[in-house]
């Protein structure tokens, strides 16, 4: 795929680039119009079975709120996907309530569509429920569902639906790219619901790339698989986590589960092939069961409880790599715990570092360091789709007030650029200028996260100074 002119342009496309379209889309959009920008559409006939919209073209969402339930039924091709995409310097809401407060999820089915820029939500108040399990009746937040397959969605912001994205096995592949996903799902009496991705995959592969998830009631990324839902082919890479289940009750969520009743990484399931390299993990990683496991260049960083290893059995150099990786236990001097649990044979036994390496065979050539990281810690990560986006996520060990970050293989001389923090996306930007070749000075400050829709008491605590995530946005 190539970057061209803002749009998605493939390579040896069938049709010339002059004979792609534009249709335009607004909230008061007729089904009757012609989609030019005097006369937009409304979303519902852009995204329909009937849409004018043919492979290549690109439907442009035009400022405002679309309320209500919408299916897209839109038929692009490998060479020719149909872009459907926020208009530049405008901020187009999919509003999953519908009138009545009927369940209004924005489903996604058809193949070859690309979503991008578009903002979901629901501002319906109702985040408490005493009916338990997954389907109350009185909780209607809708979210996407993407049943579709080779369906993208790149740089979306989805918050407080009941759940983030439904990324279901009966589409083919597909791709969840650089996403601001926070504050879904509602509370029950059992626990609190609604993940940001919640995603299954039968056949090619599932992309969830560079997103950025946050305080939901339940989990983080939740790829779950049964005997009937399957989880064949994932590609996790570049995603931050943080603060998920903050919402709920018992003020905690795994932020990353890959597991479920069928081979996966995670709950009592052994897993087929896993691979585990070059993370940055924070508050402890634990694993259950596999056919043949890789875990290389990571770093592991807990206050208690580093590593949970459980084999499906015996450990064995064909089995299980893990090594060359990075280990700070940072809990208080003196505390007994010890960093390594591992689980053989029904018997579970808590281990320090040289026993962990003694009794597994494991880490030869890995670190292990007491205490926190003494330094600041900074990833870029660069939008693969935007010129002049990305991610800059920063561990403040120290708790420095600001740093200042070199952001010239990003942006250009000249060029307005904003920092933005995700705990407060749609917010006043943490820095903004003209960049002008120097470092960029980046305040580290805790900052409130936004306020989630219809929750009677406070919002979750803010992460940082210690741990803050920015978008930068810039040409």
């Amino acid at each position: 795929m190539a970057l061209l002119a803002g749009l998605l342009c493939p390579a040896g496309s069938a049709r010339g680039v002059g004979e792609y379209k534009e249709y335009f889309v607004a909230p008061n959009g007729r089904p009757d119009a012609d989609g030019s920008r005097a006369r937009p559409l409304n979303l519902a006939t852009a995204l329909s079975a009937t849409s004018p919209a043919r492979p290549g073209d690109t439907i442009w969402l035009l400022g405002g709120t679309y309320r209500g339930a919408f299916v897209s039924r839109l038929e692009g091709t490998q060479r020719d996907p149909i872009v459907v995409r926020r208009y530049a310097g405008e901020r187009a809401t999919i509003d999953c309530r519908a009138p009545g407060d009927r369940d209004a999820p924005f489903t996604v089915e058809g193949q070859w569509t690309t979503f991008w820029g578009l903002e979901v939500t629901c501002s319906n108040p109702r985040r408490l429920t005493k009916i338990a399990g997954s389907h109350p009746e009185d909780i209607r937040r809708g979210g996407i569902s993407c049943l579709g397959s080779h369906i993208r969605f790149i740089n979306m912001a989805v918050h407080d639906c009941g759940g983030g994205f439904g990324f279901w096995s009966g589409g083919e592949g597909g791709e969840i790219y650089g996403c601001i996903i926070y504050n879904n799902g509602w509370q029950g009496p059992d626990r609190g619901h609604g993940h940001a991705i919640y995603a299954q995959n039968k056949k090619g592969t599932k992309q969830l790339v560079d997103n950025v998830m946050f305080n939901q009631f339940g989990y983080g990324i939740h790829a779950y698989g049964s005997a009937r839902a399957f989880l064949e082919g994932f590609h996790i890479e570049g995603n931050v986590s943080f603060n998920n289940g903050s919402l709920a009750r018992q003020g905690r969520a795994p932020n990353i589960l890959v597991g479920g009743d069928c081979p996966a990484l995670g709950y009592g399931a052994a897993n087929e092939d896993a691979a585990l390299e070059d993370n940055y993990f924070v508050g402890g990683v634990t694993v259950r069961g596999w056919g043949k496991l890789s875990a290389t260049g990571n770093t592991f960083i807990a206050s208690a409880g580093l590593i949970g290893l459980v084999p499906g059995g015996p450990l064995s150099p064909e089995s299980c790599r893990w090594d060359e990786n990075t280990y700070y236990a940072a809990g208080a001097e003196g505390a007994n715990w010890r960093d390594f649990f591992l689980v053989q044979s029904g018997k579970g036994s808590s281990l320090d570092f040289a026993a962990w390496q003694g009794q597994t065979g494991l880490d030869r050539s890995s670190k292990h360091f007491t205490g926190r990281p003494k330094d600041v810690h900074v990833f870029i990560r660069p939008n693969q789709y935007e010129l002049g986006r990305a991610h800059v996520i920063v561990y403040n060990w120290p708790a420095q007030d600001a740093i200042e970050v070199d952001l010239k293989d990003f942006l250009k001389i000249g060029s307005a650029y904003e920092l933005v923090n995700v705990q407060d996306y749609f917010g006043r930007p943490a820095v903004a200028g003209t960049y002008d070749a120097k470092p960029v000075r980046i305040p580290l400050r805790a900052v409130r996260p936004a306020a989630p829709v219809g929750l009677p008491r406070g919002g979750p605590a803010p992460a940082g100074p210690v741990f803050s995530v920015f978008v930068l946005r810039g040409a």
